[in-house]
């Protein structure tokens, strides 16, 4: 920028930079004449026109600083989650959940040792039960479980025959195992 023609601008070519720092400065020098010509003199202009040569060659994160401001503006004016297919993101609206849900009673005493899925007679409907949750729930106790069957398995190893020896010989004894 600078040239017309064959004519040059004295100083010139200028970067936009270098026009913005013209610009406003000439404006702010003008406006406020009144402050300080009686006291500075010619100092503010002098500031002012090394101010534009600085902005010549100045570099933000290697950046001209007209471009750092223009993204600066892109990105006060865009959407606050961002764009997708050039339409503004919005957040989804809440959806009001119903229906109901499982809950899995805690086996007893008894019945820690063994697996559920190894007790043939335990029917599903004894173990869960169906809760809204729009319906308070009830104070009344949990039906008794089933009578527990006795675990059936594979046959034990020697090496865990041997085990289960030792371990009841050390409870006979008293011994923790």
């Amino acid at each position: 920028m600078g040239k017309i023609g064959d004519w040059r601008i004295p100083m010139g070519p200028y970067t936009p930079p270098q026009l913005v720092v013209a610009a406003v400065g000439a404006f702010l020098l003008i406006r406020t004449v009144t402050w300080w010509a009686p006291v500075l003199g010619p100092l503010p202009v002098v500031v002012w026109a090394v101010a534009i040569w600085a902005a010549r060659h100045s570099r933000i994160a290697g950046r001209s600083p007209f471009l750092v401001a223009a993204d600066a503006a892109s990105l006060l004016i865009a959407p606050r989650g961002g764009r997708i297919a050039g339409r503004a993101v919005r957040p989804m609206r809440p959806v009001v959940m119903t229906g109901s849900f499982t809950v899995e009673e805690a086996p007893g005493e008894e019945s820690a040792v063994e697996a559920p899925a190894v007790r043939g007679d335990l029917r599903p409907e004894a173990e869960f039960r169906s809760l809204s949750i729009f319906e308070p729930r009830s104070r009344d106790p949990l039906p008794d479980p089933l009578p527990a069957a006795p675990v059936t398995g594979p046959a034990l190893t020697p090496l865990q025959q041997m085990l289960a020896a030792a371990s009841a010989a050390h409870t006979q004894k008293g011994e923790p195992s």
